[in-house]
């Protein structure tokens, strides 16, 4: 007589499953997770609507900013997202503190889209770049963009808050010790300079956690770009009609990015 053979089944909550059926439940599940793009959106939209009811960014600065993070992590994950938040929370932080002593109009009012898009855009597009083509300099030079970003920021929020007055950045050329009002496009601190390093560390390192990126040259592309950023508002910023400090920034992040780029392939 033949032993009777027996199907054997696990036990999930009160049912009980054949084993046959777990391949087909594994294929199935996957499709309820939500696609990069969707999941991107329903997260940028959460911080952007915080962002908004915190003064943090204008109306328009949000819509920006939800474009702006659903683009990074659709093309590039929590991490690469994790990174953008984290630049925008600690600088959103720092511009909201102490700022009856700061003169810019974002300090009430919040960043508007331009200012959004001047520090994110060359980060959203090396992160795009990176899914479609993917190459370590241009995590390396993602990281290295939202570091300017960061340090720029920084340097700024916190060295507006300086007991010395700037000076502009050009002064050592001009051979000149003539100080100029806090704010200033191109005035520099030593306050402001300690914290610019000091932002780019820090994205330097979770970039290095999460990224695996090198430390140094995305630190290094952090501080030059802090360091462009406040050289071509001393010498060309509101000579034209185009070079605004939004335009600035945004060359200031490109600068960024090319210098952890370019030193991560040494």
């Amino acid at each position: 007589m033949r032993p009777r053979q027996r199907t054997l089944t696990l036990a999930q909550g009160d049912r009980l499953v054949n084993p046959e059926n777990l391949e087909t439940m594994a294929a199935v599940t996957p499709l309820i997770a939500l696609p990069p793009v969707l999941a991107g959106f329903v997260l940028s939209l959460a911080v952007g609507l915080t962002a908004r009811v915190l003064r943090w960014l204008t109306t328009d600065g949000a819509v920006a900013a939800v474009l702006v993070g659903t683009l990074v992590f659709a093309s590039g994950g929590w991490t690469r997202a994790g990174l953008l938040v984290l630049f925008f929370t600690s600088s959103s932080m720092l511009t909201r503190w102490q700022a009856s002593r700061k003169p810019h109009p974002e300090h009430a009012a919040g960043r508007s889209a331009a200012q959004v898009l001047a520090n994110g855009a060359v980060a959203t597009v090396l992160s795009a770049y990176g899914a479609l083509h993917p190459a370590p300099w241009a995590t390396v030079a993602f990281a290295g963009a939202i570091a300017a970003s960061t340090a720029d920021t920084w340097a700024t929020e916190i060295g507006l808050l300086s007991k010395t007055p700037p000076r502009l950045i050009t002064a050592g050329m001009r051979r000149t010790h003539a100080t100029v009002s806090p704010g200033t496009s191109g005035g520099v601190t030593w306050l402001g300079a300690i914290a610019a390093c000091t932002g780019s560390a820090v994205i330097a390192g979770m970039s290095t956690m999460w990224l695996g990126t090198p430390l140094a040259p995305v630190w290094a592309g952090g501080v030059f770009g802090m360091a462009l950023d406040s050289l071509l508002g001393a010498t060309v910023e509101g000579r034209s009609r185009w070079m605004t400090n939004d335009a600035v920034n945004l060359l200031a992040t490109v600068g960024g990015a090319t210098c952890a780029a370019v030193l991560t392939r040494w």
